[in-house]
């Protein structure tokens, strides 16, 4: 029995050596060979060229690996393949590789498209949301069914593809929704209140203030209560810049906010949430990071934009040479699904100087103003919604990761009943892990 699998292509590059580790080594669990010579080689597993006297399991490249700039692609429907859609390039046959490649270094997003009002990149562009395969980990079902196809031709090779995995993942944009907002800011919020006649937001106010309830979004100790109960791993992503129009959470600088951030870091992984200013001001991101540290004592390495804020590849480029190593921006707040057609794990290729680098990318898929927002789900429906799509990550040994906020946990206006589905979705996630 052998996992080691050889590749042989007529050039390696290194779009085709980031692709085939990612499909071959971290989705199926084969170790990887890259050959471009085969004088030496007594089996060929994958025959990566138009020769087909080579033999092994022949993938006829389209020549998008082979290229080193970046031009427009069209996409679209190919024929089914295990019965899984395919997604072809420019009206060549199916590869593979150069389709995966495509999707996994966000490719279309280097291309013009249509922007939304904050410049993002949105999930109507996107080929996986127009082919209607958005809410697929396509990439993991590829990988898969060529697994299947090399276990038939080679049954000697052996291999473990990945497992499921469930991640939870929580942004703090404001950890009080009333307290310390200092006076101009509060008198501000009551200004509004009264002028909007939002009696039900005046009265909470109040009696937040004077100490007779609970500031609904410092809901920490039920965080606490609901994760160790169901044993879950939760990385928190502390927005802590400057005030402005999109950026509300306290100021860095008082005393509660720090114990705050203190006591998750005791029990969680805490990241960055660098604010909205920072994306026209790369200087901040630098600022705050170093704030956090400050706080935490110790190197941030982890890292979720801001209203996803995010432009490909400079966006990444910049965290990186900051030395975040670990980001977690890639998907929608407006739709489920895969941003980058993968449930997994992947390193960030850098299109424009054709390399792939250190920083690993963790997709989401499930951001809780989803449901709620954009589709307009109740709690209950939300529940069976999700425990569907998490199962058909399950089936093909993905990576769930979910992202809340601790205002939608807070019991409060809109997100009155939403506890419920947060702890449908852990509990659901840690029971399809076991």
């Amino acid at each position: 029995m052998s996992n080691s699998i050889t590749l042989y292509c007529e050039r390696i590059t290194p779009r085709l050596q980031f692709i085939a580790e990612l499909l071959i080594t971290d989705l199926i669990g084969f170790r990887l060979q890259l050959i471009d010579n085969i004088e030496d080689e007594k089996t060929i597993h994958i025959n990566y060229s138009y020769n087909p006297a080579i033999g092994g399991y022949q993938i006829q490249p389209n020549g998008l690996l082979k290229e080193n700039g970046i031009k427009p692609i069209a996409t679209q429907l190919g024929s089914e393949w295990h019965e899984i859609p395919t997604i072809t390039l420019d009206n060549s046959s199916f590869d593979i590789f150069a389709s995966s490649f495509y999707l996994t270094s966000r490719y279309e997003e280097y291309l013009p498209y249509n922007a939304d009002t904050h410049n993002r990149f949105t999930a109507p562009e996107s080929c996986l949301h127009k082919l209607n395969v958005l809410k697929r980990p396509i990439v993991n079902e590829w990988a898969l069914a060529l697994r299947i196809e090399l276990l038939t031709l080679f049954p000697g090779l052996k291999g473990s593809p990945r497992i499921f995995e469930y991640q939870s993942t929580i942004d703090i944009d404001q950890a009080w929704k009333f307290r310390y907002k200092g006076f101009i800011r509060t008198l501000g919020g009551f200004s509004r209140d009264i002028i909007k006649q939002n009696w039900p937001d005046i009265h909470e106010r109040l009696s937040v203030l004077l100490r007779k309830s609970d500031d609904p979004f410092f809901n920490f100790d039920y965080q606490d209560e609901i994760h160790k109960l169901n044993n879950t791993n939760v990385t928190y992503f502390i927005q802590i810049g400057d005030f402005g129009r999109f950026d509300k959470n306290t100021k860095h600088t008082n005393n509660s906010f720090g114990q705050l951030i203190k006591r998750l870091n005791t029990t969680y992984r805490v990241g960055i949430h660098p604010s909205y200013q920072s994306n026209t001001n790369e200087q901040l991101v630098r600022i705050e990071k170093q704030r956090l540290e400050d706080v935490v004592d110790k190197p941030v390495l982890v890292s979720r934009q801001h209203f996803l804020m995010h432009q490909m590849p400079s966006t990444y480029q910049h965290l990186a040479s900051l030395g975040i190593c670990e980001e977690h921006t890639m998907g929608y707040s407006t739709h489920l699904g895969f941003r980058a057609g993968i449930a997994a794990p992947f390193h960030f290729f850098d299109l424009e100087k054709n390399y792939k680098t250190d920083l690993e990318l963790i997709p989401f898929c499930c951001m809780d103003i989803t449901p709620l927002h954009y589709e307009q789900l109740t709690p209950e429906e939300a529940k069976n919604e999700l425990t569907d799509f998490m199962k058909s990550v399950k089936k093909v040994g993905g990576l769930f990761v979910s992202l809340w906020h601790n205002e939608s946990l807070s019991e409060s206006g809109r997100w009155k009943g939403w506890r419920t589905v947060y702890e449908h979705v852990i509990q659901t996630g840690n029971r399809l892990a076991k």
